[in-house]
This record gives C-alpha cells, sequence and structure tokens, in this order.
C-alpha cells in the first residue's frame, strides 16, 4: 500500500473533513404554555417536521408524576386539561429514544375581552422563535468549515516545527 508523502496528509485530512457529507441529529423540541385550564404546545423534530402520535404528559414542577397525559396529534400539536396553578413541565417522548421537556410559560390574561385572539398570537410568536432557534444557518456552516481548517493548520504548523 503506498502511503501519501507527509507534506500532504494534512492537506488530504482537510480535503476529506470538508468533502465529507453532514450527518444531520435528528432530535426532539417542544414548545408549551399555560392557559386557564390546560397546556398546550407543539412538538417537532428538528428537521421541522410535526412529531405526530407521540407520548404527552405534563407534571407539576416539582414532581415526576403526570397529571395529564396524552399524544400529540397529526400536527404536533397538543392539548392536555391541568387544573389551575402550576408551573407545569411539558415532557414529550419519540421513537429512538427522543425526549424533550420544557417549562410551560404562563399565559398572560387579556386586559380586554380579546383574550383568546392574544394568547393564539402569543402562542404563533413563541412557535416561530423555536423554529427559527433551530435552523442551521449559513453563518454556522461556514464557521463550522473555519474551525476545522484552523485545526488543520494547527496541526501542520506542529508537523512542520517538528520537522524544522
Amino acid at each position: 500500500m503506498t502511503q501519501l508523502p507527509s507534506a500532504l496528509r494534512p492537506l488530504a485530512t482537510a480535503a476529506a473533513l470538508l468533502l465529507a457529507t453532514a450527518a444531520q441529529a435528528h432530535g426532539l423540541a417542544v414548545v408549551a404554555q399555560h392557559e386557564a385550564d390546560a397546556v398546550t404546545g407543539l412538538a417537532r423534530y428538528t428537521d421541522q417536521t410535526p412529531a405526530a402520535g407521540i407520548y404527552v404528559a405534563v407534571t407539576p414542577e416539582n414532581s415526576d408524576t403526570p397529571l395529564a397525559e396524552g399524544t400529540t396529534g397529526a400536527d404536533g400539536r397538543f392539548r392536555l386539561p391541568v387544573p389551575p396553578g402550576g408551573p407545569y413541565w411539558a415532557v414529550v417522548e419519540g421513537e429512538e429514544g427522543h425526549r424533550a421537556e420544557t417549562l410551560a410559560v404562563q399565559l398572560p390574561a387579556a386586559a380586554g375581552g380579546n383574550g383568546e385572539a392574544t394568547a393564539e398570537a402569543l402562542r404563533l410568536v413563541r412557535e416561530d422563535i423555536a423554529r427559527l432557534e433551530q435552523q442551521i444557518r449559513l453563518r454556522d456552516i461556514i464557521g463550522g468549515i473555519g474551525y476545522i481548517v484552523g485545526i488543520a493548520g494547527i496541526a501542520a504548523w506542529f508537523a512542520a516545527r517538528r520537522r524544522g
């Protein structure tokens, strides 16, 4: 078996790292809010597909015993009735060991008679923010490539110091 000349090894390693296909992790995320008599929310996988038909539980903040249990709908949404009070945790468990939990944010009561519209608007904004936080952006990719090139440069520098 022929070996690469030692000067080309760092370059070949860097090329292999840069040209390798990225493996996308398939995690689970949940956004939940506590309304007057229920905890509602949305469960999605990190690729933004709805987490349909997975287990959901609502537990009090200092307990592991569920107050309410159910499954998500086809769109990944859930609504579980809970007694007044709180705070509550929303826990979702999917296939392949996926699990996510979040503290259900207490939605404020509206000052006017349009409380339902305000709660819906707040819910949509929270879901949009959660979705945007999970996206991989171009700056993330360029930053990762820069990190790899930097490590390869440091390795090449150390290799050059050893030889000379």
